[in-house]
C-alpha cells in the first residue's frame, strides 16, 4: 500500500511540473527541443564536417549515442542537489525525499522522450532502414531509466553529507563525455586504451540504443542484457546508499 501511494505520489508531481512547463507558453516546449537539437549542430558541424569522421549515416550515428547521453547526464547533475535545495521543503512537511527526486527523474525522462520522437524519427526515416527495430525502443528505455534513477539517489543522498559532491560530478562529466563512444566508433580508439571506454558504465546503458539504431539489431539483445546488469547494479548501490545514510539524513540535510 505504501509502495502504491509512493508512485501516485512521483505520478502526479511529475504532471504538475509538466504542467507548469508547458501551461500558457511555447517557450518551454521549444528548448526542450532547441537544447539537444542546438548540441547536435554543433557536435555534427565539427565532427562530420571539420575533421570528417568517415562514419556512414553520421547523423544517426551521433543521434544514437547523444540523446541518451544528454538524458543521462543532465538528469543526474539536475538530481543531484535535490535534496539541499529542497532541504527547507523536507524539513517542513511529510514526504518522502526519493518521491521528489524520482518526479525530477520522470519529468526529465518524459522531455526526453519527446525530443528524441521529434528529432531522431525525421533522421531514422530519411536513412531508409526498417522501421520495426524502433517497436524495440522501451526496451533499451527501460535500463536507461532505471540506471538514471539509481545514480541519481546515490549521488543526490551523498550530496546531503557531502556538499560538493554535484561540483566533482560536473567536472566528470564532462571528462566522460569524451570518454564515452557518442561522437567516435569505439574501434577509432586504439585497442591498448579501448579498456577507458568499458570501464566507464554510461557505455552499457547508451549501446542499446547505438546497436537498435545504428548497428546490426542482432547485437541489441546482448548490449541489452549488459545494459540491464549496470542498471540493476545502480539500483542496488542506490538502495544500500539510502539504508545506510537514512539515519543522518535529516540531522545533515
Amino acid at each position: 500500500m505504501e509502495m502504491n501511494f509512493f508512485w501516485v505520489q512521483v505520478r502526479d508531481l511529475t504532471i504538475a511540473s509538466l504542467k507548469s512547463r508547458y501551461r500558457k507558453t511555447f517557450a518551454g516546449f521549444i528548448w526542450v527541443v532547441l537544447n539537444p537539437l542546438l548540441m547536435f549542430g554543433v557536435q555534427s558541424l565539427v565532427f562530420k564536417k571539420f575533421l570528417n569522421l568517415n562514419v556512414p549515416d553520421y547523423y544517426l550515428f551521433l543521434l544514437s549515442g547523444l540523446l541518451p547521453w544528454i538524458f543521462f547526464s543532465q538528469t543526474i547533475q539536475m538530481a543531484t542537489p535535490t535534496f539541499v535545495t529542497q532541504a527547507q521543503l523536507l524539513r517542513s512537511f511529510k514526504i518522502n525525499p526519493l518521491v521528489i527526486l524520482a518526479s525530477q527523474v520522470a519529468d526529465n525522462f518524459m522531455n526526453f522522450l519527446i525530443t528524441f520522437l521529434l528529432i531522431l524519427l525525421p533522421f531514422y526515416i530519411e536513412s531508409g532502414r526498417e522501421i520495426w527495430p524502433l517497436f524495440l525502443l522501451p526496451l533499451a528505455l527501460i535500463p536507461l531509466l532505471l540506471g538514471t534513477l539509481g545514480l541519481s539517489i546515490s549521488l543526490s543522498t551523498f550530496n546531503v553529507f557531502f556538499r560538493d559532491t554535484n561540483f566533482v560530478m560536473g567536472f566528470i562529466f564532462s571528462l566522460l563525455f569524451f570518454l564515452t563512444p557518442i561522437f567516435y566508433p569505439a574501434d577509432y580508439v586504439p585497442e591498448q586504451f579501448r579498456f577507458l571506454i568499458y570501464v566507464n558504465p554510461a557505455v552499457y546503458l547508451l549501446e542499446p540504443f547505438r546497436d537498435l539504431i545504428y548497428n546490426e539489431t542482432h547485437k541489441f539483445f546482448i548490449s541489452l542484457a549488459k545494459g540491464t546488469g549496470v542498471s540493476l547494479l545502480f539500483c542496488l548501490m542506490a538502495l544500500y546508499v539510502w539504508k545506510r545514510k537514512i539515519n543522518d539524513f535529516y540531522r545533515k540535510l
